[in-house]
């Protein structure tokens, strides 16, 4: 906890041009020149906030009569803060409150993080940020413009505090008058109608007392004369007090209209989204080794997901929705496309899917280093596919296989096994040639390529499961059959297929006609044989739909990994799926997997 003892407060117009900090668990210290001293003036109170680790604590400035503190701290937002007060707090009563607020922008209304005061002088802040400030944030930081830090003294009044405690009334007793003043008032109807004021000029009729100051309910047991105790009681049991004036008695435990504003917007806060909702068949990608874009999906009941655009810091584990307000070109809500990263021009090509009233085979491509969209009017033969697979090779998009969707209905049609070539430079489509026996046609399977070759994996035809593998030299344009392999998983589709070396493919989940799969595998190109991975978390649930990103170097080859003595060792992430049984998921899950194989074929569906 932050002291006076501390010693890093630094003295009012001085600048100590050697100072070191020493950073501690439980304190911190700061080498100071001898002779300066760092207490604050006597019956001053001032504020620091310490933001950074490498920054030492900076003093808020007041220019609102004390009533009123600020700085300004540079961005991005900090994840942590330290708010502190150092000098006399005599000054303040019990009951005063220090509301401590962040402000991004002008138009963005101030994120409240906590309070000071005299029972709690230091506030250590650690949490979430608002989406909207979140947003704000990242728009100031652009124009390089700071954020505030404000302190607010919120002192009550004085006269708000009942001078004895507080008494509910009983179910029968008026929530102004006393009870015996109460049953006076049960005679006939002229006496009901009367009211406290009537009652009090009667009381004041029989006998006259000189009027007292209202200041004097507020003194603490003054001596008064019998006359004058009688007239407080009096006074006390006819006049209607001002704070109960034309409210009930339950009116003196509300909040004042701003504090319950402020109740309501901070609970309106809470509800924001912090994470995608439960999807299946989205499309997800690594746009940098630290970032990830989600884009689309399919939720509960063959509803598409309406919060369609995310990004995630994988290194915070943090998502915040992308929102582009003065773009036009931003693909609509889909499921079953595909999003594919090129790492040479840094832009992600969106392609295909399936939504209500528009178009399947349009191509959206983002540009990662502007955050902008395109909208390609693509020239050629363009398909229009959804659950297809989609691959960059040489800054081209291979998209193959998938299923063309029936405009009449939102239910795929007939498969495809095709394979179509979208060109960025010329914005064209095209099919090449290509030699050696096609695979079948199919929805849901993987492709995922390896140095030049794009291996086919699994997927479904109408009814029937695949668990087929097919080899597409991207050079020589040639299909190659692989032979069925001892320990090949069974047939399946939408399973999730990442590389995790120049010659080792890792395949998670999937489903069949009988539900979804909780299993893993690796597939060794050079040696062509199939093993089991056994991880617990990895394995936990029955997924398929989902998506898996290595955050590893995936092109490091067997040799490198070996080298650094990592042979085995992968760092993936796994987001969304379903079961096939009516479950969705929006859990991100980081796994370290060291890849242990075991020889064996598949299981059968949890």
């Amino acid at each position: 906890m932050l002291s006076p003892a501390s010693g890093f407060m630094p003295s009012r117009g001085l600048r100590t041009p050697r100072r070191r900090w020493s950073w501690a668990p439980g304190a911190v210290v700061t080498q100071r020149p001898r002779g300066v001293d760092y207490t604050p003036e006597r019956g001053r109170l001032e504020f620091y906030v310490l933001w950074s680790p490498n920054e030492p604590p900076r003093q808020l400035s007041s220019k609102c009569h004390r009533k009123c503190y600020q700085t300004r701290l540079p961005l991005p937002l900090p994840s942590h803060l330290v708010i502190f007060g150092l000098g006399d707090w005599n000054h303040f009563s019990q009951k005063t409150s220090i509301s401590v607020e962040i402000l991004v922008s002008p138009d963005i209304k101030p994120q409240r993080i906590g309070n000071l005061g005299p029972e709690t002088r230091c506030l250590v802040w650690e949490g979430d940020w608002r989406v909207d400030v979140l947003m704000a944030s990242f728009k100031q930081a652009q124009s390089g413009h700071p954020f505030k830090l404000l302190l607010t003294v919120n002192e009550p009044l004085f006269n708000s505090t009942p001078t004895r405690p507080f008494q509910a009334p009983e179910p029968s007793q008026s929530p102004v008058l006393p009870e015996d003043a109460v049953q006076g008032l049960d005679g006939p109807s002229e006496a009901k109608s009367q009211n406290s004021t009537m009652i009090f000029k009667k009381i004041s009729a029989e006998k006259k007392f000189s009027p007292v100051s209202e200041n004097m309910l507020l003194l603490s047991a003054p001596k008064i004369s019998p006359q004058q105790g009688e007239f407080e009681i009096r006074k006390k049991m006819c006049h209607p007090n001002p704070i109960q004036l034309n409210k009930t008695r339950r009116a003196l435990f509300e909040f004042p209209a701003s504090e319950q504003q402020q109740e309501s917007e901070d609970l309106d806060i809470k509800e924001l989204q912090v994470c995608p909702s439960p999807r299946w068949c989205h499309a997800m990608c690594l746009s940098d080794p630290e970032t990830a874009v989600l884009i689309g999906g399919e939720g509960a009941n063959q509803q598409c997901c309406k919060d369609a655009l995310w990004k995630l810091e994988i290194d915070s584990d943090f998502w915040f929705p992308m929102d582009f307000p003065e773009q036009d070109s931003i693909p609509q809500c889909s499921w079953g496309h595909s999003a594919t990263y090129d790492p040479d021009t840094k832009r992600i090509y969106i392609f295909g899917g399936m939504r209500e009233g528009k178009r399947y085979g349009a191509i959206y491509i983002l540009d990662t280093t502007s955050w902008k969209w395109l909208h390609v009017s693509a020239k050629g033969k363009v398909p229009t596919l959804a659950y297809h697979s989609a691959t960059i090779y040489r800054q081209e998009l291979f998209v193959f296989g998938g299923a063309f969707p029936k405009m009449s209905s939102l239910e795929p049609g007939a498969c495809s096994n095709a394979l179509f070539i979208f060109n960025p430079e010329y914005e064209i489509w095209y099919q090449p040639i290509i030699e050696g026996e096609k695979p079948l046609p199919r929805l849901g399977h993987s492709a995922t390529l390896l140095r030049n070759k794009m291996i086919i994996f699994g997927g479904q035809r109408a009814s029937t499961y695949l668990n087929d593998m097919h080899f597409l030299d991207l050079g020589f344009m040639e299909y190659t059959s692989v032979p069925f392999l001892p320990g090949q998983p069974s047939a399946r589709s939408f399973h999730a297929a990442i590389p995790v070396s120049d010659q080792k493919v890792l395949i998670s989940g999937g489903c069949n006609a009988k539900g979804a799969f909780r299993d893993a595998y690796t597939f060794h190109l050079d040696t062509l044989t199939w093993n089991t991975v056994k991880h617990a978390d990895l394995c936990s649930v029955p997924r398929a739909g989902h998506t898996l990103l290595n955050l590893t170097c995936a092109h490091l080859t067997d040799t490198d990994k070996e080298s650094r003595g990592k042979h085995n060792l992968c760092m993936v992430l796994v987001f969304g799926g379903s079961d096939r049984a009516g479950s969705f998921y929006n859990s991100t899950v980081k796994l370290q997997l060291d890849l242990k194989e075991v020889k064996g074929g598949s299981e059968d569906p949890a």
